[in-house]
């Protein structure tokens, strides 16, 4: 792959990135909001257990 197809590909990501691309503090409370919703998830399944979060 020459220099000049290289400089075309990362142009093109850069484009799409900035058409799709997401703020990292979007992406860090969307990984909060599906991390939290998994242990919820989990913890539902053992109601016996005292697996909830902590309360914020």
């Amino acid at each position: 792959m020459t220099d000049t197809n290289l400089a075309n590909e990362f142009s093109e990501f850069e484009e799409l990135e900035a058409m799709f691309g997401q703020d990292t503090s979007d992406l860090a409370k969307m990984e909060k909001v599906m991390l939290t919703q998994n242990l919820e998830g989990f913890a539902s399944c053992f109601p016996e257990w005292d697996l909830h979060p902590p309360v914020a």
